[in-house]
């Protein structure tokens, strides 16, 4: 008779367990394409190379791991900005916070040595 009562409870808890793995997970992937679309945008000292290189990067992570890809570039200074957001997987349409993650580094700069 109890386990009537508590199964619905565990089951539940469980749910929950499994969507916040999945959340965790969809952070760890917009952090990967922050960082690679971070890495082009230092390299290349371009924002619209840097976001088809952060969108091909999504995209070939996985279908479903990150939707929704929005990516930012913005150039501070001598310092490049990028801000990826997206939604994580769902286990249900509603309640699933949006991911988002920041990364920011410098323009390489390359110079000749002097003599």
């Amino acid at each position: 008779m109890e386990l009537v009562l508590y199964m619905p409870l565990l089951m539940f808890v469980i749910f929950l367990a499994v969507q916040f793995a999945l959340v965790w997970f969809g952070n760890q992937a917009a952090s990967a394409v922050a960082r690679e679309t971070a890495r082009t945008a230092r390299v290349y000292d371009s924002e619209a190379q840097a976001v088809a290189a952060g969108h091909r990067y999504a995209a070939a992570i996985d279908d479903g791991v990150l939707e929704n890809v929005e990516i930012h570039v913005s150039r501070v200074g001598d310092r490049y900005r990028v801000t990826v957001t997206g939604r994580a997987q769902e286990l249900i349409p509603f309640g699933v916070p949006t991911v988002s993650q920041t990364v920011e580094g410098p323009v390489e700069e390359f110079e000749d040595d002097a003599p």
